[in-house]
């Protein structure tokens, strides 16, 4: 079992944001009133025009707080149901092995990237310094074990391909991670809401969380808009930010994002620096918007981009964002059919956690209870006793072996196999002459094996021996 340091670092609202020790960024429906006209609280939570990279001034200069525990919602984009459940529910102990980063989520994941890699070498010393050597012989070398939810996905890249973070780093698990960006954004960020929702609402939104450097590298970098070309386009083809009404600049500052953390990963392989296990976890199973149509005047939002049935997500994630481009196919991300707000509070979900955090040795611990090796031969003798064993076989696996006809349909024998006095299994079967089926399975475990046996006539095998 490793003792590596875990690290969660949320997404988007994950921590309050402090003025003088006040939370400014609980969306009461008292508080978004005064967010929505021109007041302090306003004033506040807007950065300053040309930010990019850097820190805000003056009274923007927010404090990162506690854990959001509660429900939040920034409405028409994201919401969540706060990390109570999640830090319950991984019980990490001793406490010392578990941190969570706390950051300002309004500004650009490249500055948060670069606190996060201050934030895990400062407690990943502290952590080995910690560590109890008597017990834990084996915590020779502890790592970090990345628990990301929602955009804390895109720092932690950026942190390991681009700072240097592969070199102390072991498993990284994104939860509704938009590796490719969301579409969602566009509609947010444009203010082009859901309807019903009142337009003084969406464009007084859009206007402040534009400024956040953050939102617009949450823009989706798959070719998520269609017009009258027959194939989708990506967000920086020519007049597309436009027509859409984003800034060019935040839309080449996405793609810029996404091409340093995808050139670095590819140096960083060459050099054959450490890697990392990547482990995507997402929510799928629910109508997600995927792209965006415009077509003349007209812009519609879209579930899929062909004529089929709407394509899945977590409500805000689509599949095919979910999954890291390294992965190249969606097959390779662990699936879950809840939605982006609640995925990180589901029983599921955590118990796939705790084993990543665990990092148990599955092959050396686990695998021997339920695994075993058939021996059997490829030619019998009609008639005669063909032997099958399983060396070191459990004897609770409980096996038995039966002979099959090609097609699994007719069964000509079924014996159990018993213990040959020298640690493994056996049994015997027979057959007559013709190519056959031999299986061998674990009805308590459902693991089993099959092999083609070929069975000739005693005159045949005669015939053809020395």
């Amino acid at each position: 079992m490793r003792h590596d340091l875990v690290v969660i670092v949320p997404g988007i609202m994950g921590t309050s944001l402090l003025h003088e020790g006040r939370d400014v960024w609980n969306l009461t429906p008292e508080a978004l009133a005064g967010l929505l006209r021109p007041s302090k609280l306003r004033r506040r939570l807007m950065l300053q025009e040309g930010i990019e990279d850097g820190d805000p001034e003056g009274e923007s200069a927010l404090s990162p707080g506690d854990t959001i525990e509660a429900p939040r919602v920034l409405p028409g984009l994201v919401s969540h149901l706060g990390y109570r459940d999640l830090l319950k529910g991984l019980d990490i102990q001793p406490p010392e092995r578990l941190a969570v980063f706390r950051y300002d989520w309004r500004l650009s994941n490249r500055n948060s990237a670069e606190k996060l890699r201050a934030f895990v070498e400062r407690r990943l010393a502290q952590w080995r310094e910690r560590i109890d050597r008597g017990r834990h012989p084996d915590a020779d070398d502890p790592k970090v074990v990345f628990l990301c939810r929602s955009m804390g996905g895109l720092v932690v890249k950026y942190y390991l391909e681009c700072l240097g973070g592969r070199e102390i780093t072991r498993t990284v698990a994104t939860l509704g991670t938009p590796h490719q960006g969301s579409a969602k954004a566009i509609r947010f960020l444009t203010g082009r809401f859901v309807q019903g929702t009142p337009r003084w609402i969406s464009e007084s939104l859009a206007e402040i969380c534009g400024s956040f450097p953050s939102l617009g590298q949450l823009l989706p970098s798959y070719r998520a808009v269609v017009t009258e070309s027959p194939r989708p386009r990506p967000l920086n083809a020519t007049g597309i930010a436009d027509r859409l009404s984003l800034p060019t600049a935040t839309v080449e500052d996405m793609f810029r994002f996404h091409e340093q953390i995808r050139n670095a990963r590819s140096r960083n392989d060459q050099a054959e620096k450490p890697g990392y296990r990547l482990v995507p976890l997402g929510g799928h199973g629910l109508r997600t918007v995927h792209g965006v149509s415009v077509v003349g005047d007209r812009i519609r939002f879209l579930h899929a981009f062909d004529d089929t049935r709407d394509w899945q997500g977590d409500s805000t994630v689509p599949t095919i964002s979910a999954t890291p481009a390294e992965l190249e196919s969606t097959v390779y991300t662990h699936w879950f059919p809840f939605r982006h707000a609640t995925l990180a509070n589901e029983g599921p979900v955590l118990a796939a956690l705790r084993e990543i955090c665990q990092s148990v040795e599955v092959r050396k611990y686990l695998a021997s209870d339920a695994e075993f090796a058939v021996d059997l031969p490829d030619l019998a003798v009609a008639g005669e006793p063909m032997e099958i064993t399983t060396p070191d076989a459990d004897p609770a696996l409980a096996l038995r072996a039966r002979l099959l006809s090609p097609d699994g349909r007719q069964t000509l024998a079924d014996e159990p196999l018993q213990p040959d006095g020298q640690g493994g299994l056996r049994c015997e079967l027979r057959a007559p002459a013709g190519l056959w089926t031999v299986e061998v399975r674990s009805r308590k475990h459902g693991v089993g094996h099959r092999d083609a046996v070929l069975v000739t006539g005693a005159d045949a095998a005669a015939s053809v021996s020395p």
